[in-house]
């Protein structure tokens, strides 16, 4: 039987010392299928924000003008952003634990639920200012009834 060489435990990567052994690693999760499953889940967390995203552009743009549209735009945009931060965390939180071939779960049962309820939220946001903006009609301010009084003879 031939002998094993003493070194062959050792981590021969370029900058590493003889004193850090590396740790025994589980091949099973080193697979390309669980990368790329990260990836697909990365991309899949960044066209949920694009489509945040353009919903909110879509009330910003055609949405006609006023304080409730913004708002409601406001809400969507800063959804989709915290979005893109959340898939980008997790992302590489995860492609580290892959590398160090953690075991464990790598689901998430927190997050889809608060995407639901946000979804909701906006909406009802959108709806509401909506209808309140036909329901009721603001009083005119002063800088309106100044601009719309010029070119008319004082009393």
């Amino acid at each position: 039987m031939p002998a094993q060489p003493a070194d062959s435990n050792r981590d021969t990567t370029v900058g590493s010392s003889s004193a850090q052994a590396s740790p025994p690693v589980d091949f099973k999760l080193l697979r390309p299928k669980n990368y790329f499953a990260n990836e697909r889940t990365f991309i899949g967390w960044l066209q949920l924000a694009i489509t945040m995203g353009g919903l909110g552009l879509a009330l910003l743009n055609f949405g006609g003008s006023g304080i409730r549209i913004r708002i409601s735009a406001f809400i969507f945009e800063t959804g989709a952003l915290a979005l893109i931060v959340y898939a980008y965390i997790m992302f590489w939180n995860r492609a580290e634990r892959l590398r160090r071939g953690e075991r464990g779960t790598w689901d998430d049962r927190f997050v889809p639920v608060v995407v639901v309820i946000f979804f909701i939220f906006a909406t009802a946001i959108n709806f509401g200012l909506t209808f309140h903006k036909k329901a009721y009609t603001p009083p005119v301010d002063n800088l309106s009834v100044i601009t719309m009084s010029w070119g008319q003879k004082s009393r």
